[in-house]
């Protein structure tokens, strides 16, 4: 059972107060807490008390209300989060949050936080109504006390959860009574206590959860994975194992499409239990993940009391910028390094020959930088590279074949360990293979567990990976016969403000979301969104992600798009896409891949060479796969005086999105939820 005390409101009333606490300090003990401190006994009974009361008016009004379930101190399974009153009315889940003080706006956030994990994650909520209550002895704004629901599309959070009602006790009877009129039939308080819930982690609250101990199977698991997450870390855990007690070198490639858990599955490892002897470091070259990361552990740290030098001395060893890695190993330490094993996010976007001779005048590529420093271990050694398909965004990112080509020149017998998409290439690696014959005399040790296959990032939405491949395919029927928008909401917005203000109206609780846009996107600046690739390199991101709303630097302010540079690897709850003139679609001709001549005459020129094609299409398929709740797609209406900001482009680009099944926002429905 989920909840400390659970019944009908008949049995809550007939029990009396005594009894019930009695199962509230037996619940307590049960869940490990050694001691059971007065004070909180004496708020169990004052609140007790309260509620006991306001139940049997709703009783005398209503006599139907002797059926409704009341669940006390359910705890949200893995969360640590433990709701003070769960009511069930008829078909209405009702979350009661008490407070001895004046009900704050932080009060607020944590009662709708509970019921948007509820409506997500708990089966027996995720289609009913969700009435959020602030209970407090100190109400101002008694004008907030009617409960409402926004009549918005279904598949919306807001369609189930009203806007937290703050009450007092006097004022609860009369707020629960008007919920009971619901005709709907009433949930049982015994089935609801016991439905399975299915959290699916953001990277930055699975990277806390592991920093503070959990294992992945405790924070990851999913209705919709294929495979288990904790499964193929396992897999993954043996062959480190391996190559520790039978002295190999070896590397192990891990594919997935975008969002499925391959960055989870490698902060597993490094902060697993069985690697503490011989830590496993996580590095990215993705400079914004490694700030955000970095920041998100130096923080964690200090709160547990650590000095800020020591916190962020730790943090920059756990997560590790590759490139500096590789750097100091080449330049600086020619000494074999101090871990055996290392993981390598985004592994198909290390560099090649030519982007290492630009930055770091080597004439090698980054691959073969890598495995020479690794080599340098006479005993073992273990990469694990971690692959997703269609990431290239950037000159200079090598992809799966140069890996293959830095395998077949070393000197070493490098063990290969990977799927079965790296040997023969699919969408998961965007056609790319390890090497060009196969094997190129090279054994290949397959598993299919090597291979994460559904998205976990966007919830409800396995198949958001496929639908935006289809879209950028320009294959816009078969985007809308995969009906994703029906559990997956993607809106279309042809107006800034609103954008905005829709993005602001679906946050609920710890809800975080932002503006995204291609890199190449260069006249948003006419929307007042800065493009500029040296703003962006000296932004601060780690605030834009982690920071409040009271902070400018955050997303929530809407004023600071993050580019494909700066989201890939990271994620938002809802994410409000950009669209520019970059990437337009010509209903003759598909899409029109560009880059901006910002000189005299201004205007955008077809993009030539192939692989700055990739790079465009990529950057767009990164800013549509970052959603976990929702997403905004803004296509601007243009200007007819402006050249570079044609109407028909823009006109023609929402029109083929609608037509791959995204849903248009209403105008008057932004401005009245």
């Amino acid at each position: 059972m989920a909840s400390f005390y659970s019944g009908s409101v008949r049995e809550f009333l007939a029990d009396g107060v005594e009894t019930v606490l009695a199962r509230l300090a037996l619940g307590y003990a049960n869940r490990g807490y050694a001691t059971q401190y007065s004070d909180q006994t004496l708020t169990w009974e004052k609140d007790l008390l309260l509620l006991r009361q306001s139940l049997e008016e709703c009783v005398a009004r209503q006599q139907s209300a002797k059926n409704w379930g009341l669940l006390l101190e359910f705890s949200i399974p893995r969360k640590e989060l433990r709701i003070d009153v769960v009511l069930l009315i008829a078909d209405i889940v009702v979350l009661i949050e008490a407070k001895t003080t004046t009900a704050s706006s932080e009060a607020k956030r944590q009662v709708e936080e509970y019921a948007l994990l509820l409506h997500y994650f708990h089966k027996a909520t995720c289609a009913r109504r969700v009435l959020p209550l602030i209970v407090s002895g100190q109400v101002s704004d008694t004008a907030s006390s009617n409960p409402r629901w926004h009549n918005s599309h279904p598949e919306l959070p807001s369609h189930w959860i009203a806007p937290a009602v703050k009450t007092d006790w006097k004022g609860l009877s009369e707020i629960l009574t008007n919920v009971g009129n619901s005709e709907g039939e009433q949930i049982s308080w015994a089935i609801w206590n016991d439905s399975a819930y299915f959290p699916v982690p953001s990277i930055i609250e699975a990277a806390l959860s592991l920093r503070s101990g959990l294992a992945i199977r405790e924070i990851a698991m999913s209705e919709a994975s294929e495979h288990e997450i904790e499964t193929v870390r396992q897999s993954i855990q043996r062959y480190v194992d391996r190559a520790r007690g039978e002295r190999q070198h070896a590397i192990c490639f891990l594919t997935g499409v975008p969002g499925s858990g391959k960055t989870l599955v490698g902060l597993g490892l490094a902060h697993s239990e069985e690697n503490k002897s011989t830590p496993i470091h996580f590095m990215s070259g993705n400079g914004p993940l490694v700030a955000v990361l970095q920041h998100l552990f130096t923080q964690e740290s200090m709160r547990a009391g650590e000095t800020a030098v020591e916190a962020r001395s730790r943090a920059k060893t756990l997560i590790e910028n590759v490139h500096v890695f590789a750097r100091y190993h080449t330049a600086d330490n020619i000494n074999a390094p101090s871990n055996h094993a290392i993981i390598f996010d985004e592994a198909q976007r290390a560099w090649d020959k030519a982007q290492n001779w630009k930055k770091f005048k080597r004439d090698y590529s980054e691959p073969e930088m890598l495995l020479n420093i690794m080599e340098r271990h006479q005993d073992w050694a273990i990469v694990i590279a971690l692959v997703g398909g269609g990431q290239e965004i950037n000159d200079g990112e090598a992809g799966l074949e140069e890996w293959g080509r830095a395998i077949s020149k070393s000197k070493r017998n490098w063990v290969v360990y990977a799927s079965p998409e790296v040997q023969q290439g699919g969408a998961s690696t965007a056609g790319h293979r390890l090497f060009d014959d196969l094997t190129n005399g090279k054994s290949i040790i397959t598993n299919d567990a090597l291979h994460l296959r559904t998205s976990n990032r966007s919830i409800r939405a396995e198949k958001l990976a496929t639908w935006v491949n289809y879209v950028l395919d320009g294959r816009p029927d078969e985007a809308f016969a995969l009906d994703v928008t029906s559990r997956f909401p993607i809106l279309l917005c042809r107006d800034l403000p609103q954008t905005r203000l829709r993005l602001r109206q679906e946050k609920i609780g710890n809800t975080r979301y932002g503006l995204v846009g291609s890199s190449g996107a260069m006249r948003l600046r006419a929307e007042g969104l800065e493009p500029s690739s040296s703003f962006h390199a000296d932004y601060q991101w780690e605030h834009w992600y982690l920071a409040d709303e009271s902070d400018v630097r955050s997303s929530f302010k809407c004023e600071v798009f993050a580019t494909e540079f700066e989201i890939q690897g990271l994620e938002l709850d809802w994410i409000g896409v950009c669209w520019g003139g970059d990437f337009v679609w010509n209903n003759s001709s598909g899409w029109q891949l560009r880059t901006l001549r910002a000189a005299s005459p201004s205007q955008w020129r077809m993009i030539k060479r192939v692989e700055k094609q990739v790079y465009r299409r990529n950057a767009y398929r990164v800013l549509l796969t970052r959603a976990r709740h929702g997403m905004i797609i803004f296509v601007p209406k243009g200007d007819p005086r402006d050249p570079t900001l044609p109407p028909e482009e823009f006109e023609s680009t929402a029109q083929y999105l609608l037509r791959c099944g995204v849903q248009p926002l209403s105008p008057t429905l932004a401005q009245n939820v």
